[in-house]
């Protein structure tokens, strides 16, 4: 029964849609209601607008109040003059208007009423779609609530997952600020005597003995190389950016990936053609390339690929606040994959972190890769990290495009510095370390230069102020009351053209802007050899040495 009633009402609402369906609706209801009375009239003297009724209520439902009301009137009108006049004959003069009016009247309330009941269900169905529009506004309120809270969430997980390791390089930093300067002092000094000990023994000496100074040497290498690790990955090590052909460099390292890696690894080089130069510190650049193709060969114990890919890429703004300290721009990317056995999430999550390593005790210092993530970081690049378990891994290198007017590519000089200097090259060294300054004075000594050192920097003032000549000022940058930098621009003001070679094992800023050496510096990390001391120096001294 609902359901039919459902249908019906659903053709009334048709119907009341057309102006002309409900006029004919009307005067069809009018004709069938008046033709029945008719067809029925000797059975329905008494009641002469019975057969309206039925009518007027399918006008009333199917074509609205008006039309209704225009079927009671057509009905009215007609039977008035074809049935009233038979009826009056049976009733006093008075009473002859009675049937007429109270068929009007029942007319009337039988269309209110309909009229009304379709309206009341018209106004449920508004309030209804009315409700449902707010419920859809509702749910899009909070759906749109929830993803701004998502995203809250998000950004905050994001920042403090930042703030975290801000606070661990922060941590870092200090602790390997703390023991670099003081443990490089006496890697210095260990190295230095090393290499001057190596020297004087000459060549008619057990080799035996060589081998120990060797292996000693070879542990101060590698205790030094962990402290520059440290640095490096704190962001504090000293860079030397320059403009890099990138795929100049990754040539050049090329042969050496090959021998480093054996015959089972097979190294591809797909270079872009076109690839634009980079800001970048060469020796750091070719330690990180060769960093990765090591971990690469180390994940493919029975040998594989490993492919390093170069391309130009630009980020958008989108992408780099996704990143760590990461700017939009132009950008060169640097890809190292290997057919490896790959990372599994947990692994790959904790792969940036120092110390962190898969391999055996002894075979690893998880120094490796948070040393390539610090430089690029430091370099004002980034780094991603792609792996699957069984497929293998892909490090990307983003590098920050070179501007044309930045340094031109290469290093300087490399030579070993094995010559006599000029008559009369002095040398005045400031240490504030006794045991450096005395290995410092030797070596230079060993080199040929005429050697002056001081422990403090008030007493290098003081040998100048009093007419010391020197060539060539070689001093410490950390030292109490007047840093290396501080001395050379005091020295400076009376001797604009004094040279300055600046040695360190933990830099700060006294020389550094962010990392990077002030284009003006010649600075030489402790600790070192004989070797690289007079590279540098050819580096300080440079045309005066003619």
């Amino acid at each position: 029964m609902l359901k039919r009633l459902a249908i019906a009402t659903g053709w009334a609402r048709r119907t009341r849609r057309s102006p002309a369906l409900r006029i004919g609706i009307a005067i069809a209801a009018f004709v069938v209601g008046v033709g029945g009375r008719l067809a029925l009239d000797a059975y329905l003297t008494g009641v002469p607008y019975i057969t309206l009724f039925a009518a007027i209520v399918m006008a009333a439902f199917f074509a609205g109040f008006w039309p209704a009301m225009l079927a009671t009137v057509l009905g009215a009108i007609t039977l008035e003059v074809l049935i009233m006049p038979s009826v009056a004959l049976a009733r006093p003069d008075d009473m002859n208007w009675l049937p007429t009016t109270l068929f009007l009247l029942t007319s009337l309330m039988i269309s209110l009423i309909i009229e009304s009941v379709f309206r009341a269900h018209d106004d449920r169905l508004a309030v209804a779609e009315k409700l449902a529009q707010l419920n859809a506004g509702l749910d899009g309120l909070v759906a749109e609530r929830t993803a701004q809270l998502e995203q809250q969430i998000a950004e905050r997980q994001v920042a403090e997952s930042r703030l975290h390791q801000a606070e661990k390089l922060d941590a870092i930093g200090h602790l390997t600020g703390g023991i670099a300067h003081d443990f490089n002092n006496m890697l210095a000094i260990i190295t230095g005597s090393l290499d001057l000990a190596k020297r004087r023994l000459g060549g008619q000496v057990d080799p035996r003995i060589v081998s120990h100074i060797d292996n000693a040497a070879n542990a101060a290498e590698r205790a030094a190389a962990l402290t520059h690790r440290l640095l490096a990955y704190a962001r504090k090590q000293p860079l030397d950016p320059r403009r890099l052909d990138i795929n100049a460099l990754v040539g050049s390292v090329h042969a050496l990936l090959e021998r480093t890696l054996g015959e089972q690894v097979v190294v591809d080089l797909q270079l872009d053609a076109d690839v634009w130069p980079c800001l970048a510190d060469q020796t750091q650049m070719e330690t990180a390339i060769i960093n990765l193709a090591v971990n690469a060969r180390d994940a493919m114990p029975d040998g594989g690929k490993l492919v390093i890919e170069t391309a130009n890429v630009t980020l958008d703004d989108r992408y780099c606040r996704a990143q760590d300290d990461l700017g939009p721009g132009d950008y060169v990317r640097i890809a190292i994959s290997d057919t490896g056995i790959g990372m599994s999430p947990e692994v790959q999550a904790r792969a940036l972190d120092p110390f962190f390593t898969t391999k055996d005790v002894g075979k690893g210092t998880g120094l490796g890769l948070s040393q390539v993530y610090g430089f690029l970081k430091q370099s004002g690049g980034h780094l991603n990290l792609y792996s699957e378990e069984g497929k293998g891994t892909t490090v990307k290198l983003y590098l920050p495009r070179a501007a044309e007017a930045e340094a031109e590519d290469g290093r300087r000089s490399q030579t070993t510095m094995r010559f006599a200097p000029p008559q009369n090259l002095t040398v005045l060294v400031v240490e504030d370390d006794d045991g450096v300054r005395a290995m410092a004075r030797a070596s230079l000594i060993e080199l040929g230069f005429v050697v002056h050192d001081v422990d403090s920097p008030i007493e290098a003032v003081q040998l100048i102020e009093n007419g010391l000549s020197v060539d060539l000022l070689f001093t410490d940058v950390v030292m109490p009351h007047m840093n290396g930098r501080q001395l050379a621009d005091r020295l400076r003001e009376t001797r604009p053209e004094l040279k300055v070679l600046y040695t360190t094992g933990y830099t700060r800023n006294a020389i550094l802007h962010n990392g990077v050496i002030d284009s003006d510096v010649v600075l030489l990390v402790k600790p070192y050899s004989v070797d690289d001391l007079a590279r540098k120096i050819i580096d300080a001294l440079g045309p005066s040495l003619n």
